[in-house]
This record gives C-alpha cells, sequence and structure tokens, in this order.
C-alpha cells in the first residue's frame, strides 16, 4: 500500500520531466530506481507523507504561512494601544482564506567545478521527485580567479550535459544573474533568469560570474561562498513564496575539505561563533533569507556522487539518522537555547503558558512546580523566546543512591513544525541527559498523536496491559539494563499527574 501511494506522485512528475533523446523505458527504470531509493532511506511512512505533500508545495507553504501569520499575531499582541504598525513591517492577513497557489520547491546547491560533473545524477534525481536544483558552480581550488569566463562557461555547459545523460533537464546560464555596484563592489542577484529556468522544467547551472552595474559589460569572477551564495539565496527569497520556495541550500564539499562538519544537527543560532568556518558563515547568510522552515546540508561530493540517496534523505528527513553522522549535516537557522539547573532562574508564567498551550491542557501550577523543587535536580532546556522546552528530573531510585534521567516534558508550541525546533530540543535532550549511565526514560497517554515520534526517536517501549493509559518510552546511551527500565517504569507510575 505504501509503494503505491508513493510511486503514483513520482511516476505524475516523470511525465513532465522526461528529456530528449531519454527514451520512456530508461526513463522508467531511473524512476523506479529512484522510488526504491527513496523507499530504502526515509527514517519513517509520516515523514515520506509529509515529503511527498511538500515537493507539491502544500506542506511548505501552509506551514511557512502559519509560522509568519503566528509571528505576526504575536508581535502585535506585544505593541501597546497607541502603536502604529509600519507597512511592510508584519504580515498582511487579509489573504489567510484564500487559496495559496502552489509554488515552485527548490534547493540552492553549491558544487564545485570538476567535482559537478560526478553528480548529475543527484539533481536528476532531485528534479523527478519535485525538488528542483538550483547549482551555483564554486571555483575549484588552485584555479584562482584569473579563470577566463570562457572556463567558467565551458564548466556550466559540461555540467548541464551531464545531468541530460542522466535523464534531467537543465540550462547554463552564465551571465545576468549577478551584478556587482561600481564603487562599493556590492552584488546583488535577480532571480528572474533562474526562475524562467525553472518554469520550463529546467535546471538552472549558473555560473559565479558578475557584471559591473554603471556598464553591463564588464565580467568578473566572484567567490561562491562569501558572496555568490548568500545574494543569490536573497534574490530568490525576493521572488516571493508564492512563486519559489527554496526549501535547502546543500554544500556538496570535497572530502579532504577542513570545513568538513562534524556534528549531525547544528543549530546555527546557538552554535554560531565569530570565528566560524566560511561553512557556518555562507549557511547562516543563505539561511537567514529563506523561510525559517528551510534548512542547510552538509556532504560530501564525492559521497554523494556515488550514493545520492545521502543527499535524497537530507531533502526527506528533517533530520539525519544515526548511519549518517559522517556523511551529511543538517543545519538549521535555529533558536537561541537557554539552560536552567534551576527553576529560579525560569520564567515560570512564560513556561506555564508554553507547557498549557502545547498540550492543550490547564496546568496544576502549584503542585506541579512543588513537586520539581522537591526533586531537587532537574534540568530546563528553552528554545527561543519559551517557544519549546524539555524539562528532565532526575528521579531518587533508592538503593545505592541510584538517579532516574525522567524526560517530565517535551513541549513545542504549536505551528512550530517544520522549524527544526523540535529536533534541536532532542539534541539539547540527549546533550542533558548524556552523562548518566542510565536509560533515559518517561511516558506518555497511549492516545497522545506524538507516541508516533516518540517511537521514531526510543529504543524501547512498553504499554500497560489491559488498555491502560501509558505508554513508557526509554532511550539509552550504551546498553539497556533491563532491570533499571523496570525500576524506572516502576518508579514514572507514581508520578502524579501535571494537569488538572
Amino acid at each position: 500500500m505504501f509503494f503505491r501511494f508513493i510511486q503514483r506522485p513520482l511516476f505524475a512528475l516523470q511525465k513532465r520531466s522526461i528529456a530528449g533523446g531519454i527514451s520512456q523505458g530508461q526513463q522508467t527504470n531511473r524512476t523506479r530506481e529512484l522510488i526504491l531509493s527513496v523507499l530504502s532511506t526515509v527514517p519513517s511512512p509520516r515523514e515520506a507523507h509529509r515529503f511527498l505533500d511538500s515537493v507539491s508545495g502544500r506542506e511548505t507553504l501552509r506551514s511557512q504561512r502559519e509560522f509568519e501569520e503566528r509571528q505576526a499575531q504575536e508581535a502585535r499582541s506585544q505593541l501597546s494601544p497607541d502603536a502604529q504598525l509600519v507597512p511592510g513591517e508584519f504580515l498582511h492577513l487579509h489573504h489567510r482564506h484564500q487559496q495559496p497557489s502552489l509554488s515552485k520547491i527548490a534547493a540552492l546547491v553549491c558544487i564545485e567545478e570538476g567535482e559537478g560533473e560526478d553528480v548529475g545524477k543527484l539533481l536528476a534525481q532531485m528534479q523527478r521527485i519535485g525538488v528542483m536544483p538550483i547549482v551555483l558552480l564554486s571555483r575549484a581550488a588552485g584555479k584562482g580567479t584569473g579563470r577566463t569566463h570562457g572556463d567558467v562557461v565551458a564548466s556550466a555547459f559540461s555540467l548541464a550535459d551531464k545531468v541530460e545523460q542522466e535523464g534531467g533537464r537543465a540550462r547554463p546560464i552564465c551571465d545576468g544573474v549577478f551584478t556587482e555596484e561600481t564603487n562599493s563592489r556590492v552584488v546583488m542577484a535577480d532571480g528572474e533568469p533562474i526562475a524562467a529556468a525553472i518554469a520550463q522544467g529546467l535546471i538552472p547551472v549558473v555560473a559565479p560570474v558578475s557584471t559591473d552595474s554603471s556598464t553591463a559589460l564588464q565580467l568578473r569572477s566572484i567567490d561562491t561562498r562569501s558572496t555568490a551564495m548568500p545574494a543569490l539565496a536573497r534574490g530568490l527569497a525576493q521572488l516571493g513564496s508564492d512563486r519559489l520556495t527554496v526549501a535547502r541550500v546543500i554544500l556538496l564539499h570535497k572530502k579532504n575539505e577542513e570545513e568538513v562538519m562534524s556534528q549531525r544537527l547544528v543549530n546555527l543560532e546557538e552554535d554560531f561563533v565569530d570565528s566560524a568556518s566560511g561553512t557556518l558563515q555562507m549557511m547562516r547568510e543563505c539561511l537567514a533569507s529563506l523561510p525559517p522552515t528551510s534548512a542547510g546540508i552538509v556532504a560530501s561530493a564525492s559521497l554523494a556522487a556515488v550514493d545520492p540517496a545521502v543527499v535524497i534523505r537530507g531533502l526527506i528527513s528533517e533530520r539525519p539518522v544515526p548511519e549518517d553522522a559522517q556523511a551529511l549535516t543538517l543545519l538549521r537557522h535555529g533558536f537561541r537555547i537557554q539552560r536552567h539547573s534551576s527553576l529560579e532562574t525560569c520564567d515560570l508564567d512564560r513556561l506555564q503558558r508554553l507547557l498549557e498551550t502545547s498540550f492543550e491542557r490547564k496546568l496544576d501550577r502549584e503542585a506541579y512546580f512543588e513537586r520539581l523543587r522537591r526533586v531537587g535536580r532537574v534540568q530546563v532546556v528553552v528554545a527561543g523566546e519559551y517557544q519549546g522546552a524539555v524539562i528532565v528530573t532526575y528521579e531518587d531510585g533508592g538503593e545505592g543512591g541510584w538517579l532516574l534521567p525522567y524526560l517530565d516534558k517535551f513541549a513545542v508550541m504549536p505551528g512550530m513544525q517544520g522549524t527544526g525546533m523540535s529536533d534541536i530540543l532532542w539534541k539539547e535532550l540527549m546533550a542533558a541527559a548524556g552523562t548518566s549511565t542510565s536509560s533515559l526514560l518517561w511516558r506518555s497517554r497511549s492516545d497522545n498523536g506524538v507516541n508516533r515520534w516518540y517511537f521514531d526517536r526510543s529504543h524501547g517501549h512498553w504499554r500497560e496491559a489491559g488498555g491502560m493509559k501509558w505508554v513508557f518510552f526509554w532511550h539509552s546511551s550504551g546498553k539497556t539494563e533491563l532491570k533499571q527500565v523496570r525500576k524506572g517504569i516502576k518508579i514514572a507510575k507514581g508520578i502524579p499527574p501535571s494537569f488538572l
């Protein structure tokens, strides 16, 4: 059943993307290969369903517009009654009930010259699943800035030919995108030539060449990462989400590059420092111009050429899975993180509002916070402006002074889906509980819709017999001791309800 579900959209996309000279049989085989690749890389059917919604445009537009509307409403609620809104400062909501037009979903891809010719298969596969790659070539190491315009054009055409050989359709764009101000040297990007190519079903392969704004004739190579990529992200964002949504920014790097990322998930708002690598600098600038639902991907170009499924997984999944630890890094614009080891430093009013909004129930405030104080050892991790939080307690296990790391609350404001907040908080949760030799344990009501998310991330679960209300989950950084799990479940059963 699931295979039939995913098969229909992909074959429908295939009919619109057959390149000239490619037979129907070849295209069918490539589409079948792509379907198997997607099925082998999705972490769960739920994420595959969401991905298929996103490539149709529905999920991306809905998440983005809901996020913008919520941010605008929150901003308005904080204004004084006499405050005046500046035109364009907040999102206008009068189109809320109109059906949005579906936009094109795209990924901005940075590939080094020469390396790019080996990833034509990946680019063609991205086109077939409905995510249009916008390729920007990067200067190859050792070639310097003295290369001729003809060298750049040749590289663009070579990559476009490779994509066509793999059944995709591509168009080299070697001028008309970047313009450099004569005096300030500020580079601007025009997204219209790219939008025109995408409207015709063609992958734009863009050369990093700018023209002088005063003459429109002088051509000069510009640095891709520090200049061209951020400028192009800004130019594409100006097209508007009703025409184009850049869902991913992808960097395919050389294997021996010093800036290869070591983390699987990077929260740029928290992990970024002024001395950060050029990769982080570029990703931060690009994602700052794009919707909060967008994300960055850093992967090895050689690995992507041999196994395109690694990058396809990054397009489908909201999080990298463990086997991608050395292959792919997912970057989010992210949120600032506050870490508290005591309730005394928390804003309890905002924390209460977050918990009640997230769980849609009234918190038994006095009893709940009193229990946390009585436990004594507690970790509270807050994301953003109390838009999400994780609360971990260390429950008394009795004999030998053993403490149970217990996930008391995992709360995210409604509408934050797609921004990466849940996975950023999960990463912080693993850091908070990772120093213990005990398994992290938590419970959830059996009818909780979030349980599917918990099943994906837990190492085990136990459901009470006889239709009882709780499912108990655990996650262990090492070998799971079932004896401790049983003790933990017994402790968790005795924790009083938090809500009225």
